[in-house]
């Protein structure tokens, strides 16, 4: 896959996961087996992290910037500091699938699958909750309050930061749920969770379940769902090899590039909200 920053092409290993550093100047990207951390300046690589020996499939940045994220195939995650320097390293009992850190705590979530697990810099030991369906995705809730889990089994499990079961969304049909993102929009009124299936369709839950708006047709799978910063936009990318951006209500407004040659496993809009990558 190639990666394009500012006109530069990178050629990498299959990208999974990217994100950013809460001010912008740097990307994290999730490459074969390393984790990369672009300048997006100019496009150039600041450093080549190793220490995974499987495919990275998830990055994470701490919203106070202190600290970032990787999980792996090789079932372990590794927290870097700012520095890029590794501070520690825990274990699951299967391939990392993602990470993600409390928007306020910085308490990080991470899930494989078959179970996820808490880790926060003053707890010594890592809280782990085993699942029986493998777990696709996960988010937070913009008061960290609440952690959603994707389902394969099409279900989505609302924890609250104990890893308690508080409630359960079911989509009609039981397709994986592979995607799904709570919306950063401050005007909405409750907690909306944009969701996408792999029965190719976009909809919107409140965090005790109901509907808002109605279900949408994607016409594909997708595999990410991204808010911008502000939350008044939404990127999905996936099996159709297109990004695509979309009003926060769910319309298509159009394809962000050109078709890439093989799926799109990610997509992130910087925190200016004026690229997207």
């Amino acid at each position: 896959m190639v990666l394009v920053i500012n006109g530069f092409f990178i050629v990498l290993f299959s990208i999974y996961d990217l994100c950013f550093n809460p001010d912008g100047t740097q990307l994290i990207v999730a490459g074969g087996n390393h984790v990369l951390v672009y300048d997006t300046s100019d496009g150039s690589l600041i450093q080549l992290l190793k220490g995974h020996k499987d495919k990275v499939h998830t990055v994470s940045y701490a919203k106070n910037g202190e600290k970032f994220a990787s999980g792996s195939a090789d079932k372990t995650i590794i927290i870097w500091s700012n520095k890029l320097e590794g501070l520690l390293k825990y274990s699951h009992n299967d391939s990392v699938q993602c990470v993600s850190f409390n928007p306020l705590s910085h308490q990080l979530a991470s899930c494989s699958l078959s179970d996820f697990a808490f880790w926060s810099a003053d707890q010594k030991a890592v809280q782990k909750h085993k699942t029986n369906v493998r777990i696709n995705s996960c988010s937070w809730t913009n008061d960290g309050q609440y952690l959603a889990l994707a389902l394969n089994n099409g279900v989505i499990s609302i924890r609250n930061k104990l890893g308690e079961e508080k409630g359960k969304i079911e989509r009609p049909g039981g397709g994986a749920i592979w995607a799904i993102a709570w919306s950063t929009f401050k005007g909405d009124q409750t907690d909306t969770l944009c969701v996408t299936d792999w029965n190719k369709t976009l909809s919107f839950y409140t965090l005790g379940g109901k509907y808002i708006g109605k279900e949408r047709n994607l016409g594909y799978n997708a595999l990410r769902v991204r808010y911008f910063p502000r939350g008044d936009y939404i990127l999905i990318s996936g099996l159709n090899k297109y990004c695509q951006l979309f009003t926060r209500e769910g319309i298509k407004l159009g394809m962000i590039g050109e078709q890439q040659n093989s799926w799109i496993w990610c997509c992130e809009a910087d925190p200016s909200g004026n690229f997207v990558f």
